[in-house]
């Protein structure tokens, strides 16, 4: 496979790297006869080879996604991110595949060069967005467990998901990855999962299959702190955990224009070392 991204590996390619003594098989139309004639010794060419990079995108689409008090649901800024990482991808001559996390489901496509492995992602999306679960059975660890199979080395793989449920055995699934992979975790958020609203008296309703049920919650400044250093904490959890190596944690809000938002994620993308 060929493609844009720089190989460790010399070739055949088309930027230059070194010229060595020619070895038994090497290709004669690469010797380079200046430096055979200065040197008196047959030497060839060598170039830096072009490679197909591997992108993975996760996709979680579970109930706790379906949520947003303003701006767009996580799970809609979720699938339209991965939606444009995934052409820029493609433009880019990068095989395309990833995984589609529901309640009670997963897809799974394999990485494939043009557009096949992103429409593949796209059908499984419309799938999970239209499913109704009747209970929650699938974890956010279960389904990072599986990067651990088939996942060639040097791949990217962009985690879209609010990390909800990032528990040490989520941490454990792919923690010998972070070497091998190059991560970039995207964690979208709602306001109000980041800041709780002043204090005072506040009705929401709960809708389940028994119906729907209105409840009353107080809220004081020791509820809005506790609330605030709760998700700082998880953040921070998050961020010094994808600090290694080629590794990378981005936030967005789900009340973000989709515009600035994807600006950060492929800066983000692109500034990986």
């Amino acid at each position: 496979m060929s493609g844009p991204s720089i190989s460790r590996n010399l070739g055949r390619g088309l930027d230059f790297a070194e010229a060595r003594q020619y070895q038994p098989g090497d290709d004669v139309r690469m010797i380079d006869w200046k430096v055979t004639a200065r040197s008196g010794h047959t030497h060839t060419k060598l170039f830096v080879e072009e490679r197909e990079q591997p992108v993975l995108l996760l996709i979680d689409m579970r109930s706790n996604m379906r949520f947003a008090t303003r701006g767009m649901f996580k799970s809609v800024m979720a699938a339209r991110l991965a939606a444009l990482v995934g052409w820029c991808a493609v433009s880019n001559r990068d095989r395309v595949g990833g995984y589609v996390i529901a309640d009670d489901w997963h897809g799974e496509v394999r990485p494939q060069a043009g557009r096949r492995g992103l429409m593949g992602l796209f059908r499984d999306i419309a799938h999970a967005q239209q499913t109704v679960a009747a209970q929650k059975t699938g974890a956010l660890a279960s389904s990072l467990k599986r990067l651990n199979h088939g996942v060639a080395a040097g791949t990217t793989v962009i985690i879209f998901s609010d990390f909800a449920e990032f528990d040490e055995e989520a941490q454990r699934a792919i923690g010998g990855l972070l070497q091998k992979l190059s991560f970039v975790a995207v964690q979208i958020a709602d306001p109000l999962e980041m800041s709780l609203p002043a204090k005072g008296q506040f009705s929401f309703a709960n809708r389940s299959a028994k119906g729907e049920r209105l409840n009353n919650i107080s809220m004081d400044s020791r509820k809005q702190k506790q609330h605030k250093q709760r998700f700082e904490a998880h953040t921070e959890k998050l961020s010094v955990f994808f600090a290694n190596g080629r590794n990378r944690h981005l936030l967005l809000t789900c009340d973000q224009a989709l515009d600035a938002a994807s600006m950060q994620l492929l800066q983000s993308i692109g500034g990986r070392s």
